[in-house]
């Protein structure tokens, strides 16, 4: 006779949830329904790796720091202060996306000039232009994601458009105002 699966009940502790996941790990399938209920909560979709972006970036960290814990902690402030820098006090859904790319990219920047760094003097030629390739296409990655940034908040800021007599003025974000004379009623210093 085989034995019944464990039933499934949703966990209502932090042993529960583990307990739930670690059968969820090992494939049982009847675990299946209640992690779904799980991840509907967005701090479980990330905290049970969902979050890919984050795992590279730790991994990157710990790469650099090794078994530093002050460059690992310092690199991970540094990405928190950029990220918070970048994005501003509301950033939309595609700007915060945007932000994390940037800081990504801007890690992968960083990790490629230390490393062809830290093998001057020891790299083969080849070595060597390989370290400087993936520099290049580090950096072109970084700028393309700057670019894109600051492409989205250009196109997202609204345009304002004021008509007083006969006289257009539009005004966008950091631009200055442009009178533009309209084909309307004649100025006011024409009127007598």
């Amino acid at each position: 006779m085989a034995s019944a699966a464990k039933p499934v009940k949703t966990p209502t502790t932090a042993d529960e949830a583990w307990s739930l996941v670690k059968r969820a790990q090992a494939g049982d399938s009847t675990t299946l329904p209640e992690l779904r209920r799980l991840l509907q909560t967005p701090a479980y979709v990330d905290a049970l790796g969902g979050d890919l972006a984050r795992q590279a970036e730790a991994s990157f960290i710990n790469a650099a720091g090794g078994k530093d814990l002050a460059v690992r902690e310092a690199l991970t402030r540094k990405l928190e202060i950029m990220r918070a820098e970048l994005a501003g006090k509301s950033p939309t859904p595609v700007e915060r996306l945007l932000v994390e790319r940037v800081v990504a990219c801007w890690l992968q920047v960083q990790d490629a000039d230390a490393r062809y760094a830290q093998a001057q003097g020891t790299a083969t030629m080849a070595q060597g232009d390989y370290q400087q390739r993936r520099m290049d296409r580090a950096h072109r990655r970084y700028m393309s994601a700057l670019r894109t940034l600051a492409l989205v908040r250009k196109l997202a800021v609204p345009v304002l458009q004021v008509n007083i007599a006969d006289k257009q003025v539009n005004v966008g974000a950091g631009s200055l105002p442009s009178p533009v004379p309209s084909a309307g009623p004649a100025r006011l210093e024409d009127r007598g």
